[in-house]
């Protein structure tokens, strides 16, 4: 059996009323006896049922004031000459008549314990309350905030996905006409190449009638490595034809000029200048200056407007032979 002092102060510890030093203490009796744990947690759920059974209203204003006024009385001594009053509450004895009388567990402290409670659990229960209302309604902020943040996100991300597919047409639009310009440039130069083929091939069958020599020359300008240039020269008639493709124009005051190199001469004999047109082609029929026993090859070099004596070999654009 628990006796009277360790009821009261299990009914204080529940309470929340011991100081640290009793509540200490206190609670180093509830490690080694198990009755005692028995009696806190049945004190705490009666004290959880007696809150529970009460409407939720506030306490009176003197609630406060009567709980510590019944501390106090409690805890003063009575003088032993001084009677008490007749209000006070009777001493119920638990010893047979005519024996001494003893208050049963009977402290006001017992009689106040379940009011104590039901203040203190009150209190506890509508703090709760204002504080699951608070949580509330934070709760419902910040979901309201994320929902309007997602909304951005999902707007931005939409803006974004439509200028990307938007860029992707473009870049798609602009990639097929380069492929179709390619194609056309490509169609181009594939039918120059079977034109210049066509006149290269009635070249040589011309020349197997007559003494005719063709030769083409390759381009050495490095601003022109496209160009090519063909020579045909005929030996009787001491003349030719020369075809030029991609062949860059020239600026004002420069000319290029054709060259024939016979082996037996000691510097090449020139053949007459010419022009291009905006698109680097031209057909010439030439002659050189002086008789060609043998034309071993053929160049071209740039030279001032209306030609010069000896090639400028430092402006050599094409030979070949």
């Amino acid at each position: 059996m628990i006796d009277e002092t360790r009821q009261e102060q299990a009914s204080l510890y529940v309470l929340g009323l011991l100081t640290e030093v009793e509540k200490a203490a206190f609670e180093r009796g509830l490690d080694t006896d198990p009755e005692l744990r028995a009696e806190v947690y049945a004190l705490r759920d009666s004290a959880l049922i007696f809150a529970h059974s009460v409407p939720l209203v506030a306490p009176p204003a003197d609630m406060r004031e009567k709980i510590l006024a019944g501390f106090a009385a409690a805890a003063a001594p009575v003088p032993a000459e001084t009677p008490f009053p007749a209000s006070a509450a009777p001493v119920v004895s638990d010893m047979p008549a005519g024996g001494p009388a003893k208050p049963r567990g009977g402290s006001v402290i017992l009689h106040l314990i379940p009011w104590a409670a039901a203040a203190a659990l009150a209190v506890l229960l509508v703090k709760q309350k204002a504080e699951f209302a608070e949580l509330a309604d934070s709760h419902a902020k910040n979901k309201a905030a994320t929902a309007a943040e997602w909304a951005l996100v999902e707007s931005a991300s939409r803006e974004a996905l439509a200028a990307a597919q938007k860029k992707a047409a473009a870049d798609l639009a602009r990639e097929r006409e380069a492929r179709a310009a390619a194609e056309t440039a490509l169609t181009g130069a594939t039918a120059e190449k079977t034109t210049l083929a066509g006149e290269i091939a009635s070249l040589r069958e011309a020349a197997k009638i007559d003494r005719t020599r063709i030769a083409v020359l390759s381009s050495t300008a490095a601003r022109a490595p496209k160009a090519v240039a063909v020579s045909v020269w005929s030996q009787d008639q001491q003349a030719g034809v020369l075809v030029v493709d991609n062949l860059p124009a020239l600026p004002a005051g420069r000319d290029y000029q054709l060259w024939v190199i016979d082996p037996a001469k000691g510097t090449p004999v020139s053949a007459g200048v010419f022009k291009v047109d905006d698109k680097g082609k031209v057909r010439i029929e030439f002659k050189p200056v002086q008789p060609i026993g043998t034309a071993d090859k053929f160049a071209i070099t740039i030279e001032r407007e209306g030609g010069s004596e000896i090639p400028t070999l430092t402006k050599l654009v094409g030979i070949g032979g």
